[in-house]
Parts: C-alpha cells; structure tokens; sequence
C-alpha cells in the first residue's frame, strides 16, 4: 500500500480590518481574498460534491475568519473585485492603442476572470465561506484544523494564562465557526517548546494531534523519520511532522513556483493599474526582461509539475516503506504550504493543487485520520526541544534585536492586563462600561501578539507598518486599561476603537481568569 500524503494548507492573515489600505491593510486582505480563498474555497465546494477527486486539510485562523465574516470588508471585496474588472477593460483599450495586442489578450482575460470571481462571491460564497467549510467536512473530504486566536508564537508571550487564552480562543472560534469540536492544532509557526506540554494536553481531548516542523524529528541513522506520527512528550497528543522533501519541492528559490511559464509576481506595469504581464522567463531573468506572460504554457507546466510532484512522492512513499518494513503503524508524508502562496504568489498554484489531488486520488489522506490510526498502535513518543517553521528551526526570525520593542510592548501590556485582573475586584468586572472598556483592552492585547508583526519587521517586509501597528495597539490598550482601572469612560473613543478593532464580538474575560 502506498504511503499516503496530507495535503494541509494553512490560512491565515493579521488583523488589517481599519487598519490601513494600500499598499498593506485591507488591499493585504482584498488580493489573498480575490486570487487565494475564493479559489480554494470552489476547490473544497467541488470536493464536498464529489467533482475534484482527493482530500484537503485546511486551518483557517480565527482572526482571519473575522475578517472574512465582517459584513463592512464583504463590501469592500465586492468593490474590489469589479473595480479590478473595470480597470482590466481599461486595459485592454489602452493596450490596443499602443498596439500590445499580447498584453491586450491578457487584460482581457484579467477582465472576464474578475467578473467571474465577483460573480461567484455574490452567487455562492458572501455569507457562506463558514458554510462551504462544514459541508466539505461533512462528506469527509476536506477537515479543518484549529489554531491560536491571532496567531501568537505561543512560547515567546510571557506567562501561561496569556498562551491559555490564545489557545482557548481558537478552540472557542473552532466550535463557533464549524458547529463542532476540532481535532487537530496548527501551532502558529509550527512553534514548539517543552513547555507546551501541560497547556496542551489540557485541551485533550477534544484536541486529538498538532503539527510540527520537520526539525522537530531528532535524526536517527542520519535521517529525521518525518512519516512516523508519534506521542508529543508526555501528552495523549499525536505528533505529525512536515515533510522537507514536498517543502523543498514547492517552497525553495527553485521549486514549482520558479518555473519560467508561470506568472510572474514582481514585475507590474504601473503606466497602467499594476496588473502582472509577465511570466517567470527565468530566476535569473531581471525584471525588466521578462517575456510576456502566456496562460495556456502556464496551464501546461502546472499539469507536468503536479506529475513531478506525485512521481517524487511515490519515490519518497517506496523509501519509507523499505525503511519501516519491521515496525507497526501508519506513516505519512504531509506536505504542508501556506494557502497565500496558491493563487497570490503563484498565480497557478490552486491548478496544481488540482492535478495533485487528481493523481494522487485514495492516497490523499486526512491527518485526523492518520492520528487516529497512530493512537490505536501505540506510538513511540517524540521529545521536541525548541522546534519553529523557520530557516534554522529556532525563533530567530520572531525573537531578535530588531524585534525587541515590539515583544516589550507584549510583555508590559501582557503583565499589566494580568494585573488589571487581578486588582479590579469582582463588584468593578460587573460594572458594563468598564469591563466593556477591559474587554477592549483584550482585544487590542490579542491583536499585538500576533507572530505577524516581527515577521514583518525581521523580514523588512511592510517594517514600518507593522511597527506602526504594534505602536498603536500598544497606545490603544494603554488609553483603554486606564479608563477600566479608573472607571473615567470616553465613551466616544470607546466606541470608535470598538468599531475599528471588532473581531471575537463574544469574548469574555474567562480565558484569562
């Protein structure tokens, strides 16, 4: 029996709602929502109908499903997606009076694709994204998994009560959004510390497995045994590892997105409205040589790399079962990317997932699946030390010098929220305005832990935002835990900051008391 493979996409986006527009804020949100989701979201439909043969696994990040229920930023998607229309057909007149009949073709497909795209989002998805994700889990094709509220690097807050409340969250978003209890846990970064064992384990069951980084797996004979699902620690709870060979495939400078017939991201024409003309042509290809982008060559070259893909993983499936031939239990190989790479980094990623589900059929497989068949064989347990999906497997790129105000903003608003708990008495937590106003001040406090902002920073990805970001949580938590601790309310600020930073409008106080 071949060994099967997990194909697990992970979801997720920073809380951006108010917070910003271009060239990061809500356009962050509208681009992955238009060229990521509303893809992968017909991809799970046609699953659930029985149209597209495989299995997916997904996570879905509580703070992102706030987003993507909030009626004010379903407005806004619909806006985007036909002013992004209008100015395809723009396009395409503009072209034809530079005589560009090749990228006038291409506007003109931007303009149709568009339109379908809104077509669909009104038609199908507006209101429903919640809804398409049950009915996938329903028919056992498809299976969610939780994470942390805002996508915390769980080890790097300061005490146990704050990585609780993250965790308690999450699972609270889970049964809120899915009508059910999840079995599995993405830690955010695939973040993992000893220390974890405890908090998690509590959450077990309903929890039943976590994912982690490949590193995680200590190396036995010169290889890191990835396909072996085993006990994290001391806990009830199945370990499944990421897989580096469909890492290395896919999320390398020279993996499947590098190929020259696909789209290319970087290079956008702004004598018009930045629409992406180009194809890949080659890495080493500058940008202002690139040739012109042809979709029916990208289709193709998505078709041969999903062969690609699926011939090495029966290769690397023939080597796992050569090498377990004298143990028991189920192995995997689980093949693990972000959702944002499909669609939006590359243009062509959903068409490939397509072909790869297709090929690889019944050996598509769910991990909740494969966890519950490594329980009933009494795995060997598998001690992690400090393990993060990162380029060295530590937290480097979260926990540096260049990110160490931003943690301090953490820690201060972290010890000093536990504080405010801990002195308002039970009489001041009964009055509405001020536990409104401390509610608030949680909010914010989530916001500002999310592992986005010193991604961004380490990265110098959008650094000035994302520092500007965590600046102004931090200020708004400050404003906000001094009006619950005094009781003297502006309930005009008040108001806007609740208006500005909505998400979990069901929150309590309990996961922190």
């Amino acid at each position: 029996m071949p060994v099967p493979v997990v194909l697990l996409l992970h979801t997720h986006m920073p809380y951006v709602r108010r917070n910003g527009d271009w060239p990061v804020g809500e356009e962050w949100i509208l681009e992955a929502w238009a060229e990521c989701y509303l893809p992968i979201w017909k991809l799970v439909e046609d699953l659930a109908a029985g149209k597209q043969p495989g299995r997916l696994a997904l996570t879905l990040t509580p703070i992102l499903w706030e987003q993507l229920d909030d009626p004010y930023l379903q407005d806004r998607l619909a806006g985007y997606l036909e002013n992004k229309a209008r100015q395809a057909r723009n396009e395409v007149e503009r072209m034809r009076g530079l005589g560009d009949d090749n990228r006038g073709d291409l506007a003109r497909r931007f303009a149709e694709h568009y339109s379908r795209l809104l077509g669909a989002f009104e038609k199908r998805f507006r209101g429903r994204m919640a809804e398409v994700l049950r009915e996938g889990t329903a028919t056992g094709r498809v299976e969610v998994l939780a994470s942390a509220a805002t996508h915390a690097l769980l080890p790097a807050l300061s005490s146990e009560p704050q990585r609780r409340a993250q965790v308690a969250i999450g699972l609270e978003s889970y049964r809120r959004v899915l009508g059910r209890d999840p079995e599995g846990f993405w830690l955010p970064e695939c973040a993992y510390t000893p220390g974890l064992d405890e908090l998690l384990s509590s959450f077990a069951p309903p929890l039943s497995y976590v994912v982690l980084d490949h590193t995680a797996v200590p190396e036995e004979g010169g290889i890191r045994p990835t396909w072996e699902p085993r006990l994290l620690g001391d806990t009830s709870l199945i370990a499944l590892a990421r897989d580096p060979l469909a890492h290395d495939l896919v999320w390398t400078e020279r993996g499947y997105p590098a190929g020259g017939n696909y789209r290319e991201y970087a290079k956008r024409d702004y004598d018009g409205y930045g629409f992406q003309y180009w194809r890949v042509t080659s890495p080493a290809t500058p940008l202002d040589e690139k040739d012109v982008y042809r979709p029916e060559n990208a289709v193709a070259q998505a078709s041969e790399d999903a062969s690609h893909f699926v011939e090495n993983m029966r290769r690397r499936g023939e080597e796992i079962a050569s090498s377990c031939r004298s143990r028991r239990g189920p192995t995997l190989i689980l093949a693990a990317y972000d959702t944002e790479l499909m669609g939006h980094w590359w243009l062509e990623g959903t068409l490939w997932l397509r072909h790869v589900l297709a090929l690889l059929e019944d050996d598509a497989v769910l991990p909740g699946h494969i966890a519950g068949e490594a329980r009933a064989s009494k795995p060997r347990r598998l001690h992690v030390g400090m393990t993060a999906w990162n380029v060295d497997g530590t937290f480097s790129t979260w926990v540096n010098r260049e990110t160490s105000e931003l943690l301090e903003y953490v820690h201060l608003s972290e010890m000093e929220f536990g504080d405010a708990l801990a002195c308002m008495t039970c009489e001041a937590l009964g009055e509405p305005p001020r536990e409104r106003a401390l509610l608030q001040a949680a909010r914010e406090l989530l916001i500002l832990q999310a592992s986005d902002w010193p991604f961004m920073v380490t990265r110098d990805q959008a650094a000035a935002y994302a520092r500007d970001r965590a600046s102004s949580h931090r200020a708004r938590f400050n404003l906000l835990l001094e009006m619950a601790l005094t009781g003297r309310m502006d309930e005009e600020k008040l108001a806007f900051l609740e208006n500005t930073d909505n998400p979990f409008s069901w929150l309590t106080l309990d996961p922190w008391l």
